[in-house]
């Protein structure tokens, strides 16, 4: 796998599997970079190979959706090299790649690059948090899709947007029972009404169902309200719920109910996965309604970098179905850079995904609009509540940095060693980066970012050692790819 390559994608989510698909339909040969073990990302995951499908309807609509893209990908597939398995620990301007798979690792030249490196789950610090028992949605939506074993027997479900709706019915489907589902803001579909302008998409015909369904099963769902509170001695064994302000969502804890659960999921939705385009160089810039930092892009997925570019969430959350239009318009671009189409040619194939995107336009914005996070959420966290779980930085630590003259991410994590653990910051960095800015009115950007550093994913001083393709680099030492790259 090293060498020079002309186009390599990371990511077999949607966004990647359309880029791949675009890129082989137009004569190249591209190159499809995955960590898990086959194509469909988070949304379209995989069952595993062990798992016979009896009722391919009872898996529900993601499942047949994604056989159906698994489809379109099969017939390019010989044109695709995929390789599964493999995580990528740095990417620089000049196109080299850093990758690892069991006990080696490589570094490969790009000649062009698409990131479609997705999102994770936006975490939202609150007394009890880190007991077992509580999860994030996405994390539940995967052990549904890809276990089918029930996570919990009484489950709360609370946060914002439609996730939280399709998580609940999947797990009542599961047979897990469901005390009530929360909230935190007032969304115009809670009556399963939406605009007649919106385009007729599937996603639509999704959320309508999940209320449908919700309300046959009597489960209450239940507006501007959210969770205060995770109990339990050494897991979840009930929790404190209670209303929040309509306008900033900050918890109104003067009165709260005490419910019985062992599971609560949350889902306060997405942040974009933009570790490998900031190692990249590529500009970026905070857009809280596309969940926070991403990159800067052209209406043809190209960032600031020339022949580098990102698609899906992972630059900026739209949802699936968002993500395979901005796949298509990568693959697409990235061929006619590459000289695989013509420019004409190349016009007219990316004229239905961005007329397409057009159509998603006004739907994505009242989505980010209604499900934005807000912030009184903050409230939710005491002195003594954990923000950095990696490196157990409390509330108070933050507090304490704040008053000793930190004023950004960075300067947080020299004094606290916030962001410092094996997860780089991604379930720490936004959530206090919002507490910085409403603790100092300083914006994001005067906050700033906690800087990725390569390796991005835990890895072996044996896999480093066994390192592949160093010599065709311009790099002088294995280690000097970790370190930053070639120079």
């Amino acid at each position: 796998m090293n060498g020079s390559h002309p186009l390599v994608i990371i990511g077999g989510g949607p966004a990647g599997i359309t880029a791949a698909i675009e890129a082989a339909r137009a004569g190249l040969n591209p190159t499809l970079i995955d960590e898990a073990s086959a194509l469909g990302g988070q949304v379209y995951r995989h069952l595993p190979e062990e798992f016979q499908v009896e009722d391919a309807e009872a898996l529900g609509h993601d499942f047949a959706r994604g056989n159906r893209l698994r489809q379109e990908f099969f017939d390019v597939a010989g044109r695709v090299e995929v390789v599964s398995n493999t995580a990528v620990l740095g990417v620089w301007p000049n196109g080299d790649l850093l990758w690892s798979r069991d006990n080696s690792s490589g570094v490969l030249e790009a000649e062009r690059l698409i990131i479609a490196s997705g999102a994770y789950d936006r975490p939202v610090p609150f007394p009890g948090w880190t007991l077992p028992g509580v999860m994030a949605a996405g994390g539940v939506q995967t052990i549904l899709k890809t276990m089918r074993v029930r996570p919990g027997r009484r489950a709360l479900v609370a946060g914002t947007g439609p996730l939280i709706l399709s998580v609940a019915a999947r797990l009542h489907h599961a047979g897990v029972e469901i005390a009530c589902v929360l909230e935190a803001g007032n969304p115009p579909w809670r009556d399963g009404v939406f605009p007649n302008e919106w385009p007729h998409v599937e996603f639509i015909d999704d959320m309508r169902g999940h209320l449908d369904y919700l309300r046959r099963a009597n489960i209450a769902i239940r507006t501007n309200h959210t969770v205060l509170e995770a109990h339990g001695p050494d897991e979840v064994d009930g929790a404190s719920i209670g209303a929040v302000d309509p306008q900033t969502w900050r918890p109104l804890k003067d009165s709260f109910e005490r419910i019985d659960v062992d599971l609560i999921v949350i889902g306060f939705g997405f942040v974009p996965n933009t570790e490998l385009t900031e190692l990249a160089g590529c500009r970026h810039h905070y857009a809280p309604e596309l969940g926070g930092w991403v990159p800067a892009r052209t209406p043809f997925m190209e960032t600031s970098i020339p022949g580098i570019f990102a698609a899906g969430d992972g630059a900026g959350i739209g949802g699936v179905f968002v993500a395979m239009e901005e796949g298509r318009l990568a693959g697409i671009t990235a061929a006619e850079q590459a000289g695989a189409i013509a420019p004409d040619e190349a016009e007219r194939r990316r004229r239905g995904p961005l007329e397409r995107l057009g159509e998603f336009a006004e739907m994505r914005a009242v989505l980010a609009e209604v499900s934005q996070i807000r912030p009184g959420l903050l409230d939710l966290a005491t002195a003594g509540t954990l923000v950095c779980r990696c490196e157990e930085v409390a509330l108070s630590d933050v507090q304490t940095a704040l008053d000793q003259g930190a004023r950004d991410l960075q300067a947080v994590k020299l004094i606290t060693r916030l962001g410092m653990g094996p997860c780089q910051g991604r379930n720490c960095a936004p959530h206090v980066g919002m507490h910085l800015c409403h603790a100092t009115g300083r914006t994001h950007e005067q906050v700033g970012r906690i800087n990725p550093r390569p390796p991005l994913k835990p890895v072996t001083f044996g896999a480093l050692a066994a390192m592949e393709g160093v010599s065709e680099t311009s790099a002088v030492d294995p280690l000097d790819a970790v370190g930053g790259g070639a120079s």
